[in-house]
């Protein structure tokens, strides 16, 4: 039993832990060799064989990927007696499902620029033939990043797997709970086994398809950005059949009409239950982003500039602010900044600029790039 003070590696401090889950516990840890705080994620006990076998694919296949927009492995080893351990980068900020609050949507912009960030680190996770298969709000740590900003990164490989994999190859993993605190439901010999988090599960996952692909991660982008622009998620129900059985038969509802049109199209081709009607891919979803992203700023054949388009919310009811050290998804230890009204819009205003703005000058046509970066507005042009 791993306890506060002890050493792992001959390296890593413990210091307290901060969660636990079926994949192992969470711990925020002192890299003692460099002076610097890290989160360590301890496998299961020995006695636990397939949590334990979940644990290494799960470590080997967060070590194959290397992007900003993926939340960082910095090493890993075995701890006494034989529990590995995972070492990662320690992100300050807050999960997006903290971000969320219900019915209280995300500002356009806002919600398009999160979305964008998080297909670049899809597009580098399936670039490693890697489906992440539990794409959700808990599962995105807007990470609060000295000199970058906001920047969303992907938590979690615990569903993880080679595209076209039906389950894992530890095997016997059940759909994730409907709640983070709803105990999973067993399984059955015989019945085919699904993977994922039900309200943002693909029909490919829920009827347990063998060649799930990249396409599952964009339906489920979709279903997390239906939920920031209309502040509910897309399919909803009592327990996991309900939810799947919404998934696989019903169409969500529409969305707000504060959304744009742009993005409304997008969504619904993310959503679309044929997954040959989706984008094709990750890079796909994001040129689309960045174009509707654009548009909605007020971006044309004449020119983008950051001074136009603000960003569109509904009325506002007021939200309150928490501050403190949380966990997202039971996977690194993240601290929760707590930040004033003015606070969350400056750090609105930077992730715009940081993470959309070159997007949505890209995406415009006919703009050059020196042009862009001097912000030359219509009326400046000859």
């Amino acid at each position: 039993m791993a306890r506060a003070g002890e050493l792992l590696g001959d390296r890593y401090r413990l210091i307290r832990a901060i969660g636990a889950g079926g994949m192992g516990t969470v711990w925020w840890a002192r890299d003692e060799r460099i002076g610097r705080d890290v989160a360590i994620k301890l496998s299961p006990p020995e006695s636990d064989v397939t949590g334990a076998l979940g644990f290494v694919r799960e470590a080997h296949i967060a070590a194959q990927i290397s992007h900003p927009n993926v939340v960082g492995v910095l090493d890993a080893g075995e701890a006494e007696p034989k529990r590995r351990f995972l070492v990662m980068e320690l992100l300050r900020g807050e999960t997006l499902a903290e971000r969320l609050r219900p019915r209280e949507p995300l500002a356009v912009a806002e919600a398009l620029s999160i979305a964008i960030d998080v297909c670049r680190g899809l597009e580098a996770i399936h670039a490693h033939g890697i489906v992440h298969r539990d794409v959700k709000p808990e599962n995105i740590f807007l990470a609060d990043v000295p000199g970058e900003g906001r920047m969303p990164k992907l938590l979690d490989f615990g569903c993880s797997a080679p595209m076209g994999a039906k389950n894992p190859p530890s095997g016997g993993f059940v759909p994730a709970p409907l709640r983070a605190d709803e105990p999973s439901g067993p399984s059955h010999e015989g019945t085919p086994r699904v993977v994922g988090t039900p309200q943002y599960m693909s029909p490919e996952q829920a009827h347990g398809d063998e060649d799930v692909d990249g396409r599952a991660d964009l339906w489920a982008l979709g279903a997390v950005l239906y939920e920031a622009l209309a502040g509910r998620a897309p399919f909803d129900g009592t327990d996991v059949d309900a939810v799947i059985e919404v998934v696989l038969s019903e169409e969500p509802d529409p969305l707000p009409g504060w959304v744009p049109e742009g993005a409304r199209r997008l969504v619904a081709k993310c959503l679309e239950k044929d997954r040959r009607r989706r984008y094709p891919d990750a890079r796909a979803l994001r040129f689309a982003l960045e174009e509707a992203l654009a548009d909605f700023m007020g971006a044309s054949s004449t020119g983008f500039s950051r001074t136009r388009g603000a960003s569109v919310r509904p009325p506002a009811r007021g939200r309150g602010r928490s501050a403190g050290l949380t966990i997202g998804a039971g996977f690194v230890l993240f601290a929760a900044a707590s930040l004033p009204s003015l606070e969350v819009a400056r750090q609105a205003a930077a992730l715009l600029l940081r993470a959309t703005v070159a997007d949505a000058v890209k995406a415009a046509a006919s703009r050059s790039r020196e042009a862009a970066l001097y912000e030359v507005r219509p009326d400046e042009r000859r």
